[in-house]
């Protein structure tokens, strides 16, 4: 793109004014022209009337008395004149009975006198001669009618006030443009003082103001728009110094309160995770104190039904296999409340997980459960690859499948499906079954530890309430949720969403950094729960 020419305002104030005076000159110095040159024609005519009817009062006693001499005389003498050319008196029939004629001043004549004597007029020959005609009478006697005796002819040469006219042209376009001259200094100098100095400083202060210097100002005293303009800038500017100021103020107020609360927010930060590390080495002690005399039940119950089996009686038997029983829910109770603990406290190593390897270990996995109730697992395509916890992820996937098949009733074409789907920036995952449903009271419910579906307990399905929790904390651990979709008698819908920056490489949580694996989550006598 062509780079455009930058013309300051002083250069187009001038070109202006220069135009202005220019055009006003050449208008003036044309009407002085046209009036002068008006003035001089009617000057050259009034002459050569006045010259003409000098003549035809002094030509006529002679053309009276037929004085041809007397004639010849007046015509001469009336070529001393300035400016006459030619003079002519003529008889009452037309015929020239005198003519004189100055010489040697390029003049012919162009045509015979053709005009009656009785005839009164003007008219111009070329562009240099005017030729004037008049009746000459005789006055009657008795107050009769004047009595026509010939007529006279005279030729002016008009020459001289064209030439006068020509010096004059030359002289208006001289002093015309003597004035267009001295205007334009004249006029840039005023340009200068009254327009231009203004609008720099003017631009030179607002310059000042963008580089952030808002002390700038104009300090123009004028009663025109430009100092109206500047009087505006130095207001604003005035004004935007005010409001930097309290801006400045009321950055360093909320700086301060920022720095407060982020002292605050740091504190709360160390006491909470202190209250979460005293939480999980509480239920750690809890854990390992309440496993120990549970250990020592079970095994004691045990060996009394095997040492002594053939003399307890058969209540007795049944009632020690019950107290191993419910040793064995209590520990597995305990293990998963520490594995829930664990879940946001201690993040496990990531890797790349592929989750339809994942799936297809967990189809192995739960190969006589499906078998035994006639389920068909279809895990769909596609599935992705994603950054995260291995393990964690396969809890959650292990505790949806392990959720449907339990809650699942004998029928024909009982069925499980897995999908997947990418929603914005979310990837969004969905374990399906045709089950009994979920009633919508139950639906937010069960996602909390400890609460089961209504009529969970009395149909007889296997639980403790913690396999949604933990489903929910992972989740979120990854700035997802988890959530149901169901009606009842027509099958579930689990799902569950994790974050796509969460779950990219470097999208880890600050302090994934305490990576461990899941060895570490063995206490003594505890392996870790996958």
């Amino acid at each position: 793109m062509p780079r455009s020419i930058k013309i300051s305002i002083q250069v187009k104030s001038v070109l202006i004014l220069a135009v202005v005076v220019l055009l006003a000159t050449t208008a003036g110095g044309w009407f002085y022209y046209a009036a002068t040159r008006d003035i001089l024609r009617h000057a050259d005519h009034q002459q050569a009337g006045q010259l003409a009817s000098g003549l035809a009062l002094s030509a006529a006693p002679a053309l009276a008395e037929d004085n041809v001499v007397s004639l010849h005389t007046l015509v001469n003498e009336l070529l001393t004149k300035p400016k006459v050319q030619s003079a002519a008196v003529l008889d009452r029939n037309g015929r020239t009975v005198a003519y004189a004629e100055r010489a040697a001043t390029g003049f012919q004549r162009i045509r015979a006198v053709t005009q009656s004597p009785s005839l009164s007029y003007e008219t111009h020959i070329g562009d240099a001669f005017l030729e004037v005609g008049q009746p000459v009478l005789t006055p009657a006697p008795d107050g009769q009618r004047s009595q026509l005796v010939g007529g006279v002819r005279l030729v002016l040469d008009t020459r001289p006030t064209a030439a006068m006219l020509a010096g004059l042209q030359r002289e208006v376009s001289m002093v015309g443009a003597l004035v267009v001259l001295l205007a334009i200094p004249l006029g840039q100098l005023l340009v200068w003082r009254v327009v231009a100095v203004p609008i720099r400083r003017l631009v030179e202060a607002t310059r000042l103001l963008a580089q952030g210097d808002l002390s700038a100002r104009v300090h123009t005293r004028r009663n025109d728009e430009i100092g109206a303009l500047a009087s505006s800038f130095d207001t604003m500017a005035g004004e935007l110094q005010a409001s930097q100021a309290q801006l400045r103020l009321a950055n360093e107020s909320l700086e301060r309160k920022v720095a407060e609360r982020t002292a605050d927010l740091e504190r709360a930060n160390i006491r909470l995770r202190e209250e979460m590390s005293e939480k999980e080495d509480f239920l750690r002690a809890v854990s390992h104190d309440l496993n120990a005399p549970l250990r020592n039940i079970a095994g004691m119950a045990t060996m009394i039904s095997v040492r002594h089996r053939q003399q307890l009686p058969e209540e007795v038997i049944a009632r020690l296999q019950r107290i191993q029983a419910n040793v064995d829910a209590g520990t597995d109770l305990l293990t998963e409340l520490l594995e829930l603990s664990r879940v946001k406290t201690r993040p496990q190593r990531r890797s790349m997980v592929h989750f339809r390897e994942l799936l297809e270990d967990l189809r192995g996995t739960f190969e006589y459960e499906l078998k035994a109730k006639g389920i068909e697992l279809s895990i769909h395509e596609p599935m992705p690859t994603l950054w995260a916890e291995r393990n964690r992820m396969r809890q959650v996937f292990q505790n949806l499948i392990d959720n449907a098949i339990k809650y699942m009733v004998i029928q024909a074409d009982a069925r499980i499906e897995v999908r997947y789907r990418p929603v914005g920036d979310m990837h969004e995952f969905h374990v399906t079954d045709n089950g009994p449903g979920v009633a919508p009271e139950d639906q937010e419910r069960i996602f909390h530890v400890f609460r089961r579906a209504a009529g969970a307990s009395q149909a007889g399905v296997p639980g403790k309430g913690v396999g949604l929790a933990l489903v929910r904390s992972i989740a979120q651990n990854y700035d997802g949720r988890a959530w149901v979709q169901s009606q009842l008698g027509h099958g579930s819908d689990f799902c569950f969403a994790l974050n796509a920056r969460r779950t990219a490489p470097g999208g880890e949580n600050p302090f994934d950094h305490q990576t461990t694996d899941k060895t570490e989550f063995a206490d003594a006598g505890h392996p870790a729960v996958d």
